[in-house]
């Protein structure tokens, strides 16, 4: 398998540094990746842009889009600017003497704001592309959206959006935080950082996500969790009097979500989350807060995606045959929403997800398992039973797991993080891209039948 267009190598091997007119301080990656360390840069209209406010001297100009590039210049206020390429993070423009180089693209804006458009027709290479991030046990999916290097006009602004982090807060034991920084820098814009729901194995890797990035949105469902580590993050995120959050805007609870506007050409909603009523529970302990969980709908022209948190659809030793929790709910009030492309599994591929009913209701093409090598009292995630459900209903499904060949590789929780990535890239209309890791390496795709 590969991914469709040319890409480029960004250097890795340091955390990236970059701040306009100084550098950040270098230390050591925990991980180093290669296979996805470039992107196919968008051609733009030239459209005239400047410096922004938050640009105090002059702003580096690099050879390429990665901090441990060359810097070629550093352009001062008042210098025209025109962009004409983009890939995540960065645009690449042309200034002076039509010299071309690469800057954050967080630190320009249009001269004039572009005029707001209808949605339009997805062009054949503007790519959504996700990744599911091997952090072992535990979710981790950084969605980016296709930039056409017009900022502002709302349609294909390149948006990051990042649901859950995974179990790690600490950086040097983080994988998502070298995979997002070696495409882009120190402080690069993610427009929603979602939470799923409050356990460690999904919000400890976003505190550090968090910490490195410049949160716009942050959503929550909003479940009173008591587990100090999330209080905690959930006071960084809000902030305090006189101390500003990290998030420039918090959503807690289903009732201060509104609208998901991540450009005119996704269609992007949140079809179930936890309604905030202490009353209205679903299950007791650790099933109730995985009930609390958001669910998101992503749609992409004909392509679309369901991405269930930990959401659940029956107790263990529940007949599969009858959807309960989430599951059923979702069957009762957005049956005509269900069908997917698409469907990250719920509860890590637990026997407590994947009900019967939910299956046929979603019939997915492709099944996506975030999982690692945890002994829950002897079991491990995902379950066969639930994974032959998938198959039964479908044989040529595409099942891909974040815990690739770790049982068999003789992994432990920690050894397991190990590059078993998985990347998804849609022009919504083309039969979707999928990449996919085992170690490191590329994976090859294996039918149920098989």
């Amino acid at each position: 398998m590969s991914l469709p267009g040319h890409f480029y190598r960004h250097s890795a091997g340091r955390r990236p540094s970059y701040a306009p007119g100084n550098r950040w301080g270098k230390c050591k990656l925990f991980v180093v990746f290669i296979f996805l360390t470039g992107f196919q840069v968008a051609q733009t209209q030239n459209v005239a842009y400047r410096l922004r406010s938050t640009v105090t001297s002059c702003l580096n100009v690099r050879v390429d889009h990665s901090t441990e590039a060359r810097t070629i210049a550093c352009i001062t206020r008042g210098t025209p600017i025109t962009v004409v390429g983009s890939v995540p993070f960065w645009h690449e423009i042309s200034f002076g003497n039509d010299q071309r180089g690469w800057v954050a693209k967080k630190f320009i804006e249009p001269v004039e704001p572009p005029a707001n458009v209808d949605r339009p027709a997805i062009p054949p290479d503007a790519f959504l592309t996700i990744h599911f991030v091997d952090v072992g046990q535990g979710d981790a999916i950084w969605i980016q959206t296709h930039d056409d290097g017009i900022d502002g006009n709302g349609i294909f602004e390149g948006y990051s959006i990042i649901i859950d982090g995974g179990p790690y807060s600490a950086d040097a034991s983080n994988p998502l935080l070298p995979y997002m920084e070696s495409q882009g820098h120190h402080g690069a814009d993610v427009e929603a950082l979602i939470i799923s729901h409050p356990h460690i194995d999904h919000f400890s890797g976003a505190e550090t996500i968090s910490r490195h990035f410049s949160v716009r949105h942050y959503y929550d469902p909003g479940y009173p969790s008591t587990i100090a580590s999330y209080t905690k993050f959930l006071k960084a995120m809000r902030g305090a009097p006189g101390i500003a959050g990290r998030a420039k805007m918090v959503h807690l609870g289903k009732a201060e979500f509104g609208t998901l506007n991540w450009g005119e050409e996704i269609e992007a909603d949140i079809l179930y989350s936890w309604d905030g009523d202490p009353g209205n529970v679903l299950g007791t302990g650790n099933t109730e807060i995985n009930n609390a969980s958001i669910v998101l709908r992503i749609g992409y022209g004909a392509h679309t995606f369901l991405f269930m948190g930990d959401a659940e659809g029956k107790d263990r030793d529940d007949d599969p045959q009858t959807a309960r929790f989430v599951e059923k709910i979702l069957l009762d009030t957005q049956q005509d929403r269900l069908k997917a492309t698409v469907l990250k599994v719920g509860h890590h591929g637990s026997e407590t997800s994947s009900s019967i009913p939910f299956i046929e209701a979603v019939d997915p093409e492709i099944v996506i398992v975030q999982s690692g090598r945890k002994s829950f009292s002897g079991t491990f995630l995902p379950d066969k039973t639930t994974l032959d459900r998938y198959c039964a209903h479908n044989p040529q499904v595409q099942i891909y797991r974040t815990d690739e060949g770790d049982e068999a590789e003789g992994h432990n929780a920690p050894s397991a993080v190990d590059q078993d990535h998985i990347v998804l890239r849609s022009n919504g209309t083309a039969p979707l891209s999928v990449k996919a890791l085992q170690g490191g390496r590329p994976f090859i795709f294996r039918p149920c039948a098989n």
